[in-house]
């Protein structure tokens, strides 16, 4: 691709990449921080207070498993509810620090965070929870002991029961046989007393909070902190490259056209014209109003005729030969008639904007001098003739019931000069059409106008337009840009070839108009005469031209008149 071609893409989905830019934007704004990040560090002390007789006996006197208990277990998780963290405990205990010394009996829990008041709250909630831990636990393991100091008292004392009526038995302490059983006795009694005194001893380890965290102290400022502004300067990098590589992919999975080269290699067909895209409170309009009132969309028209009538090289041989030697049956007025007189305006598939083409080339035909016939073929959705100032009757529908009709009882004349009209009808699509009475029709509106432009039904969707293209004199596809297909397109440009449709072009339809690309500059106001023939005075810089077109040409007689 092209650097050009990225423009295009960018300019194709450009909602897509403001819409990315502003999302990051915002997000960034309220997550990045407004300065260089700093923290606080409180520290709360705790002291071992007292030892039992064996220092080391219960696992609270080592301060290394104190510090454990802090940093793992519980303890997190009673912090957390204290506190009413919502996340995890492990993401308090990283804004931890805790150490111990075994020498001095300390445990030191030093907490980090970003305001003073946050990091003494921290330090003193573990340190107050660590406390009410070692409690319970030293409580626990008190009765644990007592609990077993009583069993084991009572398992002494009924051996000496039974020691006792062994004795008894043997006739009494001082009786030869009783010597073992007494001494084994008096070490029962002595082994008793050694239980019954560990069972009530109260010689533990307890902490006591030797320095309680009350302020906090400046730790460090990051240097490397990105500030807000750095940081939205940062997201605008990163939002315009994600939404560039967004609108790539985007580009690459639409099977959409957009541009000229996309539609020439997808219909295999020269771009004839390029219609710009109207202001949306214009376009259901569009027929008559972009031709009268925007000069860039006129232009794009009056290319098209040009085209029309200069453009050979997709005629068949034969036509381009009687072209070049005026062998054509010649007009009313004994001037040679065009190979190209009857139009067929089409599409792949509705909405491509073939009705408003077609509408659109009648007028530029019009202001060019020749008389024009616009049928409208399309029975399913027809452009409503009103749009001319004409009106929806009986047309193309009842000529081709009728079967004997005249072409002639079915014309109109509309508000544009030269340009007259055969509406679809009110019957709608005729699906039993014969085929005789299509080509009578044909040869009537040769005999009615210089030009006849044909606006039919899509090609993809209506049998009657592929019979229609193979009887014109010239074939032109309309596809609008951003809505046809590429399959679409694919489909349309081989079905005539194999109807061998003497197609000469597309009209790319809805190009999308740059900002500084309006040579023709701003439209004019153009007045209208009491009879509505517009006279276009803007046009021309003197005085209105008496023989302008759109003064005076003359008429087809109206419906029901005789030629």
């Amino acid at each position: 691709m092209e650097p050009l071609d990225y423009l295009k893409v960018l300019q194709r989905h450009w909602k897509v990449v403001v819409a990315l830019v502003v999302v990051v934007l915002v997000g960034v704004y309220f997550v990045a921080p407004t300065g260089p990040a700093t923290e606080y560090e409180a520290t709360h002390r705790l002291l071992r207070d007292q030892a039992s007789g064996d220092e080391g006996v219960s696992s609270a006197d080592n301060p290394a498993v104190v510090e454990l208990w802090v940093t793992q277990g519980e303890v997190p998780n009673r912090v957390k509810e204290v506190l009413g963290y919502s996340g995890s405990p492990d993401e308090l205990v990283a804004d931890l620090e805790v150490t111990s010394s075994l020498e001095l009996g300390i445990v030191e829990i030093t907490a980090r965070a970003e305001s003073p008041d946050e990091a003494i709250t921290l330090a003193n909630t573990f340190a107050d929870e660590t406390l009410k831990f070692i409690d319970e636990h030293t409580s626990n393991r008190q009765q644990e002991q007592a609990a077993q100091a009583n069993e084991r008292a009572e398992e002494i004392r009924g051996r000496i029961n039974e020691l006792d009526s062994q004795i008894a038995a043997q006739g009494g302490d001082d009786a030869p046989g009783a010597a073992d059983l007494v001494r084994e006795r008096d070490g029962l009694i002595e082994q008793l007393g050694t239980v019954e005194q560990s069972a009530t001893a109260t010689g533990t380890t307890s902490w006591i909070s030797l320095n309680e965290a009350t302020r906090a102290e400046k730790a460090s400022t990051s240097a490397v902190a990105v500030t807000r502004g750095q940081a939205l300067l940062l997201g605008v990098l990163v939002a315009v490259l994600l939404a560039f590589g967004v609108a790539i992919m985007l580009d690459r999975s639409d099977s959409r056209l957009h541009t000229k080269e996309q539609v020439e290699r997808q219909f295999g067909l020269p771009v004839l014209a390029e219609v710009p895209l109207l202001p949306l409170r214009s376009r259901h309009r569009a027929a008559v109003f972009g031709y009268e009132n925007d000069h860039r969309l006129a232009e794009a028209y009056r290319s098209l005729r040009t085209a029309l009538l200069l453009f050979r090289d997709r005629l068949p041989l034969e036509i381009e030969a009687a072209e070049l030697s005026g062998r054509l049956r010649p007009r009313s007025d004994g001037t040679p008639s065009t190979a190209r007189q009857v139009i067929v305006v089409t599409s792949p598939e509705p909405g491509d904007g073939k009705s408003s083409t077609a509408a659109n080339l009648a007028m530029a035909y019009a202001e060019a001098g020749q008389s024009v016939l616009l049928v409208q073929w399309d029975l399913w959705r027809p452009l409503s003739a009103k749009v001319f100032d004409a009106e929806d009757a009986p047309g193309v529908s009842e000529f081709l019931e009728a079967g004997n009709a005249s072409l002639v009882n079915f014309v109109q004349s509309t508000s544009v000069p030269g340009l007259h009209l055969v509406p679809a009808g009110e019957l709608g699509h005729q699906p039993g059409a014969k085929l005789d009475a299509q080509l009578r029709l044909l040869e009537e509106a040769r005999s009615l106008a210089d030009v006849v432009i044909i606006d039919t039904a899509p090609l993809l969707g209506a049998s009657v337009t592929r019979e229609l293209v193979t009887m014109a004199d010239v074939v032109v596809v309309c596809a609008r840009a951003g809505r046809t297909t590429s399959p679409a397109a694919g489909r349309t440009a081989e079905l005539l070839e194999r109807l061998g449709a003497p197609t000469l072009g597309v009209v790319l339809v809805g190009v999308p108009v740059g900002l500084f690309n309006d040579y023709y500059g701003s439209p004019k106001v153009r007045s209208r005469s009491s009879g509505g023939v517009e006279r276009r005075r803007d046009r021309y810089a003197g005085p209105v031209d008496e023989r302008d077109v759109f003064m005076d040409a003359d008429p087809l007689p109206r419906r029901g008149d005789r030629l």
